[in-house]
């Protein structure tokens, strides 16, 4: 069987995926169903330009002609393209702020907001400055409040919840071929909005 994944938007340039939970954005030392290959399979092209960590779920952006991939690897090289991830991490770090420690000696930050918080955890939405491998889940246990899930940074935390709790939630750009706005989003997963729904009840989570 193979994975199930959902198309969030599709034209003749551009395809955005909601990708769930356990399926590698593309091939990996183990081999395996990944995203990348899944998508080859059914167009005759596909362009990779970005990733997201295999437990994490939510949009990944592709392209599917290469007039597109100029201007798109120049968004996410400028950050002109923008990301908004929910996390739920434990405890509450507070109304908002920026995790700014290095990541493998580069730059890195992220801006968050916090959601909601209830129950000895909290909802946060993040922004990144930066791109760097597993940012936001090691920015997060770096400042004490680990992703819920998180089973290589996220210590006691990682038992909390059989999944990683962090969805690529919404993808905003200009679109490289029309000029014109795109801003997409993709609804939490049945997996995990059970415990969203824990922290900040609201329409697209129910309550177990």
């Amino acid at each position: 069987m193979k994975p199930s994944y959902t198309v969030c938007h599709k034209d003749k340039w551009l395809l955005a995926i909601n990708k769930p939970c356990g399926l590698p954005t593309q091939s990996t030392r183990d081999g395996g169903e990944n995203l990348f290959d899944l998508l080859r399979d059914r167009n005759d092209y596909v362009g990779l330009h970005h990733r997201l960590d295999t437990p994490a779920s939510g949009l990944v952006l592709f392209t599917l002609n290469r007039s597109a991939n100029p201007g798109i690897a120049e968004g996410f090289r400028t950050h002109s393209i923008e990301r908004r991830y929910e996390i739920v991490v434990v405890g509450n770090p507070g109304e908002s702020g920026i995790w700014d420690t290095d990541i493998d000696g580069k730059k890195a930050r992220s801006h968050w907001t916090r959601q909601a918080s209830a129950g000895g955890m909290s909802v946060l939405e993040v922004h990144l400055e930066t791109g760097r491998t597993h940012q936001i889940r090691r920015h997060a246990a770096d400042n004490g409040h680990p992703v819920i899930g998180d089973r290589r940074h996220g210590g006691a935390a990682s038992r909390l919840w059989p999944r990683l709790a962090l969805h690529a939630a919404g993808l905003s750009l200009i679109h490289p071929m029309t000029d014109q706005p795109l801003s997409l989003q993709a609804p939490l997963p049945e997996d995990v909005s059970a415990l969203w729904a824990r922290v900040h009840p609201r329409p697209d989570t129910q309550a177990p």
